[in-house]
């Protein structure tokens, strides 16, 4: 089968696992299935997180943990009205005006129940209304129940976590449209880099984990790596990207297309530098194969941040595959990053030695 061909079905696969934040229990079990033909050892912790070990040949080398998150946005249930309409609330930070019209997967106890986000009719809209984009706290999804009663029938209760319905769509230039890219790809790293290195003889232990809850504050990052002998680590996540009609490049420059993305830190006012001694060791890869990739900063947190906080400091980086229309039912990205991703990756880590140095002088 060809590589890249191999790579699409991984993410396909992975893509038709529907796991929000706090319910994280489908991703976790379609990682452990993936990873346990690749590591000496895989195993779940009571937080959620999932850890996979390939054990390195030499105990000198410093130990690195590649991590990605399994959670994805979404919603829950917050309420069901007597007349079977239902009010839910965001789990992270989806778009709000992506909401609306939209098809929706309600994951109850009896299994999944179709819905679709509500919309008042064109016809009675007023002019007033007609470019508002209504808070959350007003919209309801219908299932087509007509009591309360009937939609507790279906399984659906308060707390039933609640998924964008959306198939994904492959277009011109390798590119795909999906929901839940972020952070699907970069479990599909995790899984691929560990395939590439799992006969190789390489002197570094390497942790694959997949933590929980990034989405909604980095919680299962916070402790993944506080039982593990990790000297570095990696953490592999999406981006947001620009280069479309409606983003400036001043505000985000990073580009689909254009390989993987490498930060030099993240935060509105940069308060989040990653390891500049891993950057380095990451892009000195990317120039040694040739393979083009993007450097800069961008908004938000990633599980990087709580891992370098972890025990007395653990050096840490991130990188990225740049995707537009983030947090909505589209997130767009191309396969060529993160083919790229993985291979600077693979090359980075099989040649991890005792000689490689954490310190900054």
């Amino acid at each position: 089968m060809d590589i890249l061909q191999e790579l699409k079905d991984l993410v396909f696969r992975l893509l038709a696992v529907d796991a929000i934040s706090g319910f994280e229990e489908p991703m976790m079990r379609a990682l452990v299935e993936e990873l346990t033909p690749y590591c000496d050892e895989v195993y779940d912790t009571p937080r959620g997180n999932i850890i996979g070990i390939q054990k390195g040949t030499d105990p000198d080398a410093p130990g690195i943990a590649l991590a990605a998150h399994t959670d994805q946005v979404g919603f829950i249930v917050f309420n069901i009205d007597e007349s079977g309409f239902i009010r839910f609330r965001k789990v992270g930070g989806s778009v709000t005006r992506s909401i609306q019209a939209h098809q929706m997967k309600l994951h109850g106890t009896k299994g999944v129940v179709p819905g679709v986000v509500g919309i008042k009719p064109g016809h009675i809209t007023k002019p007033s209304e007609a470019n508002i984009v209504p808070p959350i706290e007003e919209m309801y999804i219908d299932v087509g129940a007509k009591s309360k009663a009937e939609v507790q029938g279906m399984g659906i209760e308060i707390g039933t976590p609640i998924t964008w319905k959306v198939e994904p769509l492959e277009l011109a230039n390798n590119y795909v449209a999906a929901s839940g890219p972020d952070d699907r790809v970069g479990i599909a790293t995790l899984i691929q880099v560990a395939k590439n290195l799992k006969d190789k003889p390489i002197p570094s232990t390497v942790y694959y984990i997949g933590t929980v809850e990034e989405e909604i504050g980095l919680r299962g990052a916070a402790v993944a790596v506080y039982d593990l002998d990790v000297d570095m680590a990696v953490a592999i996540d999406t981006c947001p990207a620009g280069w479309q009609p409606d983003v400036n490049m001043r505000d985000l420059y990073y580009e689909v297309g254009k390989g993987p993305a490498i930060h030099l830190g993240k935060g509105g006012a940069v308060r989040r530098f990653g390891s500049q001694v891993l950057r380095k060791w990451l892009i000195g890869t990317a120039n040694d194969l040739s393979i083009p990739y993007q450097s800069g900063m961008v908004l938000g947190g990633n599980d990087a941040h709580a891992i370098q906080q972890t025990k007395s400091g653990i050096p840490a980086c991130t990188v990225a595959v740049p995707r537009r229309y983030s947090h909505s039912p589209v997130e767009l990205f191309c396969w060529d990053d993160l083919d790229k991703l993985i291979k600077i990756l693979t090359k980075a880590i099989a040649g991890l030695d005792s000689g490689f140095t954490l310190h900054r002088i």
